[in-house]
């Protein structure tokens, strides 16, 4: 079984969504298995800012399911996009 790259991008509600304090404990939040490897804040659109968070984890069955699930379910997340998903 080989492993996978996901980038997601983390959209928040507000402008004052701490998305520095998400981004240093966004390891925590993840499911087993699932290792961030980069998290970075960037901006959006009319002083809005995205997190952009990259993780690998192996190639097994609904796993970025989960998540992407666990990035919804961060309060003040208004949406989270799939950017890229491949083998490495």
């Amino acid at each position: 079984m080989g492993q996978v790259a996901a980038v997601h991008h983390l959209m928040p509600d507000s402008t004052d969504f701490d998305l520095e304090g998400l981004s240093k404990k966004i390891q925590s939040l993840v499911p087993e298995g699932v290792k961030v490897v980069r998290s970075e804040v960037k901006p959006l659109a009319f002083g809005l800012s995205m997190l952009e968070v990259t993780a690998i984890m192996l190639d097994s069955g609904g796993l970025i399911e989960k998540l992407e699930d666990v990035y919804r379910s961060v309060e003040g997340i208004q949406n989270v996009e799939t950017v890229e998903v491949g083998l490495i």
